[in-house]
């Protein structure tokens, strides 16, 4: 199923057909297809996805917990704008959060784990569409925690990550970020390298702080 593309409920047997209707309204919503105010129609959602009233709520009920929806009584379900008060509230959660994630993973990190981060990087340094920048910035920070072992704040960090994804393509798409984000993904993977826990968490907080105040700065222009 793919967001332009909807497929019958009874041909989505791998996963439920509610995640597969959330994984394809929020991307919608991530790539600008549904745009911040837009309203959506509960029945029209489901005939156009070809799934039950209640599948529909359901990933609505889910998409407002994320973030990415807003209900509003007598108003329905509209898309979510972007907000440089969200931003702030992200970017400082995920400061704390993926800084303790790297302290943790640090000690276990192995070789094979570092040189994977290297790969990342450098296919990075040759993608030019905004959803490669994307995919394989994540998949470099993820790489990187990923040897904490710590379940529970994993799943904190991608929820924030679906989160901020919004306004880390709005960020890329409207100022030249992916130089800078380089420089100093290198600087980090040294630092974890190097095994230099402390410094290393400094210097993602400042990474993630400083992509932050790029977007807060983007935001305060359209305002």
């Amino acid at each position: 199923m793919t967001v332009s593309d909807p497929t019958p409920a009874d041909g989505l047997a791998a996963r439920s057909t509610s995640a597969i209707l959330l994984d394809a309204l929020r991307e919608q919503i991530l790539h600008g297809q549904l745009k911040p105010g837009e309203r959506l129609m509960q029945d029209a959602v489901a005939t156009r996805f070809r799934v039950s009233q209640t599948v529909a709520r359901e990933a609505f009920r889910d998409l407002v917990q994320e973030g990415f929806l807003v209900s509003e009584p007598r108003r329905g379900v509209s898309v979510a704008a972007m907000t440089v008060e969200e931003s702030d509230e992200i970017t400082q959660l995920r400061c704390q959060i993926e800084a303790q994630a790297l302290a943790w993973a640090i000690p276990r990190m192995t070789p094979a784990v570092l040189e994977a981060a290297e790969r990342t990087l450098k296919e990075l340094d040759k993608a030019r569409s905004v959803n490669q920048m994307i995919q394989l910035n994540a998949r470099f920070h993820r790489t990187l925690y990923e040897p904490a072992a710590r379940p529970r704040t994993l799943a904190m960090v991608e929820t924030l990550r679906l989160s901020f994804e919004r306004y880390l393509r709005f960020t890329w798409e409207a100022t030249n970020h992916l130089d800078r984000s380089q420089q100093e993904h290198r600087q980090l993977l040294h630092l974890c390298q190097q095994g230099a826990v402390e410094e290393a968490c400094s210097l993602l907080r400042e990474h993630i702080a400083a992509t932050g105040a790029k977007l807060t700065e983007s935001l305060q222009k359209l305002r």
